[in-house]
């Protein structure tokens, strides 16, 4: 199996896991919690899961399909750290307009490290059991 294919699954799980991480999280907010930690939950998680795309774009373009770097480094930094501040501004004039809390905001922010650890559990299961046996 090539790269690109291992990459385009792995890729593909995580997405799905984002999404289904979000939906999970934000239910259980909107059950057990105030309206704003609810609402931070989700917009922390929307605005992280399209972070996670454009960052996962930004990584395509700069590689070609042989995996030889096609952009410049400081390109791909440049645009890391316009991403960045981009999603700073967007988290303070959430905070500011007081639309979300900010502890469910932290709690939706946590989205894609609570899928990426599942991923990884999940990919460390699927190797120790393929030894196993």
């Amino acid at each position: 199996m090539s790269v690109d294919l291992e990459w385009k699954a792995a890729y593909r799980q995580i997405r799905w896991l984002n999404w289904v991480t979000l939906l999970v999280m934000s239910g259980a907010g909107a059950l057990l919690l105030a309206p704003e930690m609810a609402a931070g939950i989700v917009l922390g998680g929307m605005v992280m899961i399209a972070n996670f795309g454009l960052l996962q774009h930004t990584i395509r373009r700069a590689f070609s399909q042989e995996g030889t770097m096609t952009a410049t480094k400081a390109s791909v930094i440049l645009k890391y750290y316009f991403r960045l501040l981009g999603l700073g501004v967007i988290l303070f004039f959430l905070i500011k307009q007081g639309w979300v809390h900010p502890v469910g905001l932290a709690i939706g922010v946590s989205t894609i490290l609570v899928s990426l650890v599942a991923f990884g559990i999940k990919r460390v299961c699927k190797t120790y059991i393929r030894e196993a046996t």
